[in-house]
């Protein structure tokens, strides 16, 4: 009888060390998961916020110089000389586009697009950017290019 009793006693010990053992790895284990994928997860948030308001767009119209439209409203054949002259004085560059909206043309990562859309002033082009709207101004950050034929 005394031999079951120290069984018992040294089975229930033991019991309860393992127990305490296994419950401390897992509430580690758990930590460690939290500790990784609670970065993980800040991370895909974050990434979505940023690349929220990406939208490529394509719009086909004529290239402007943006003084003189806004300034008179001139554009179209008769304008062309004037407007080539404008945009390579540095004046902005702006798309009309077949809808009658008007975006500012801005030079994103590939320069060599934006100076092909300032080659083409006051003739109808088709121009593929990112769209970008801040206080109010809708701009295309240009990426292609091409003349509509």
């Amino acid at each position: 009888m005394m031999y079951l009793k120290r069984c018992f006693a040294l089975h229930f010990l033991l019991n309860k060390i393992f127990t305490y053992k296994t419950s401390f790895m897992k509430k580690n284990l758990l930590k460690k998961i939290t500790g990784i994928s609670l970065p993980v997860l800040l991370f895909i948030t974050m990434t979505s916020f940023i690349y929220k308001n990406v939208e490529i767009k394509t719009v086909t119209g004529e290239i402007l110089d943006m003084e003189c439209y806004m300034n008179s409203g001139a554009h179209g054949p008769d304008h062309k000389e004037c407007a080539a002259s404008c945009i390579s004085r540095g004046e902005p560059v702006g798309i009309l586009a077949d809808d009658g909206k008007v975006y500012l043309l801005i030079k994103g990562k590939d320069a060599a697009a934006f100076a092909e859309a300032k080659k083409h002033a006051g003739e109808m082009v088709t121009v593929t950017g990112t769209l970008s709207e801040k206080g109010g101004v809708q701009a295309l950050i240009v990426s292609e290019v091409k003349l509509k034929k």
